[in-house]
């Protein structure tokens, strides 16, 4: 007669998980001492759930011969797909406990296309370290796409441009320091700090009128009576490095694209110089709040806002000494 132990449906309902284990030790050492002594069993109360586990199931799984426990018919068979629960049971405390440390699940993260060049990656790889488990979704989109999807439960973290405030999502500013981007042939090259009476009339290369950047740079070269001249516009700040190293204008660059800029490729032909009145690229971490966030996504929530305090504190400090404030 074949008989077969279903674990979701008969076997639970017909013996707890202390038995399947005695009743692996028991078939593998042949002695119920051994058995109760790896699972740190008192060998009487061993004894005594093997034999409720023969009762449970109706017949023997066990008999004596020359001082050992030997296995019956049925408890052979029966033995394979013992040790394929054990086993299963096994990946799963693993799981939970995986899972305890953050290194179990699916991270969604989307964001702006600066931080997903190298920033999020090296967060996230400082984060998961040699974590083999845990699955990453690292989308691009613009800021309004990731604000809907985040409102909405799509991804559990977003990076993205400033805006009004929302009650849809959890939301921390970081007010990026910028550098002014430019050929190290250009004449202004050779100042330390740049200012809009130093590039009047030069030639620039922005985000669209509507930024913040933009705005900034218009409104400081209008306070000093100087010319701002935006020539060439792009939609991301990286791709005005081109530009720039071509010898068609300037660029102002926040810091985690400086960060990316420098050491991911690294051209002798540009040089990065401190503006003053300080331009500030406003940038936001946004979070699901429908929900609470997973263990993986708070940890690298945390992660991420302190490598951006770090980030902006160590090239505010650069701004300092280079305008004498420090």
């Amino acid at each position: 007669m074949k008989i077969r132990l279903e674990l979701l449906t008969y076997g639970y309902a017909l013996m707890n998980v202390k038995q399947l284990r005695l009743f692996h030790e028991v078939l593998s050492t042949g002695k119920m001492s051994r058995a109760a002594e790896r699972l740190n069993f008192s060998q009487p109360a061993a004894s005594k759930m093997l034999g409720n586990l023969e009762e449970k199931v109706g017949y023997r799984l066990f008999f004596r011969q020359n001082g050992q426990l030997n296995p019956t018919p049925e408890a052979l068979y029966l033995h394979e797909e013992v040790v394929t629960i054990l086993r299963s049971l096994k990946r799963l405390e693993d799981s939970f406990e995986r899972a305890k440390y953050g290194q179990l699940g699916r991270l969604n993260i989307a964001s702006i296309l600066g931080p997903s060049y190298s920033f999020v990656p090296e967060v996230f790889n400082q984060y998961a370290k040699d974590s083999s488990d845990l699955k990453l979704n690292l989308q691009v989109h613009n800021s309004r796409t990731i604000r809907d999807a985040v409102a909405s439960g799509q991804f559990e973290l977003g990076l993205v441009d400033k805006t009004a405030p929302s009650s849809s999502y959890n939301s921390v500013v970081f007010d990026l320091p910028c550098f002014c981007a430019l050929h190290r042939d250009h004449p202004a090259a050779r100042n330390e700090v740049l200012s809009p009476s130093l590039l009047d009339g030069e030639i620039w290369i922005t985000l669209d009128p509507e930024h913040t950047s933009y705005q900034s740079l218009s409104n400081h070269f209008l306070t000093e009576g100087a010319i701002f001249n935006p020539r060439i516009e792009v939609n991301a700040t990286l791709h005005s490095l081109p530009f720039v190293r071509q010898k068609r204008g300037i660029a102002m660059v926040d810091v985690v694209n400086l960060q990316h800029f420098k050491e991911v490729y690294p051209l002798d032909e540009i040089v990065f110089r401190p503006f003053t009145p300080t331009i500030r690229e406003p940038m936001e971490l946004i979070s699901i709040n429908s929900r609470p966030l997973s263990k993986p996504a708070a940890e690298m929530k945390s992660l991420l806002i302190d490598r951006l305090t770090g980030l902006c504190k160590d090239y505010d400090a650069l701004i300092q000494r280079a305008t004498g404030q420090a």
